[in-house]
């Protein structure tokens, strides 16, 4: 009945997340709002589908079947009931650095019996007496990951996935008559 309300409700704090990705207390704040709207989805689904002739069973076996449905219903369930959720924070660093390089290229032609016709060479100008090294500054990367998480993507994308799962779900449950969305 209110599922797609509460979707948008997670969206919205899913668009918190990223906005908020650098201030590692308001993305964490953020993420814990996004796993009750979008864990109460599914809850408005099942009381909802659970009053219609084999309801429980479409909702049990469309959760059952979904790893990323039933990896954050979990989750939600241990942030409200157990702990607080703090996804592991990976930051990467890539130093950028640019060398001078001086090329030098020569080419001799000779005859067929191994005389020198011609001869010459290039050589790219070179001004210092060393090549120039610089350096730009380094390109840091920040990722959150569930360490439970058993697939390759970050909280950001796996989140993303969870809000697909759910359109998908509510799809599915308002088509086959369990939920009206």
């Amino acid at each position: 009945m209110y599922e797609n309300n509460k979707l948008d409700e997670a969206k919205y704090f899913y668009q918190k997340m990223i906005k908020e990705f650098d201030d590692r207390q308001g993305f964490t704040y953020n993420l814990s709002a996004f796993l009750s709207s979008a864990r109460s989805v599914l809850q408005y689904a099942n009381e909802e589908a659970k009053t219609k002739q084999g309801g429980q069973r479409w909702y049990d076996q469309r959760v059952g079947q979904s790893n990323v449905l039933s990896f954050f219903k979990d989750k939600r369930d241990i942030n409200i009931h157990d702990k607080p959720i703090h996804p592991t924070k990976l930051t990467s660093f890539a130093p950028t650095v640019t060398i001078g390089i001086k090329l030098k290229a020569s080419v001799v032609v000779r005859d067929a019996q191994g005389n020198i016709k011609s001869q010459s060479s290039t050589e790219t100008p070179q001004t210092a007496a060393k090549p120039p090294v610089t350096q730009a500054p380094a390109e840091v990367k920040v990722l959150y990951l569930f360490s439970d998480w058993t697939g390759s993507e970050d909280v950001i994308a796996l989140c993303q996935k969870y809000i697909d799962e759910l359109e998908k779900f509510i799809a599915d449950g308002i088509k086959q008559g369990f939920i009206t969305g």
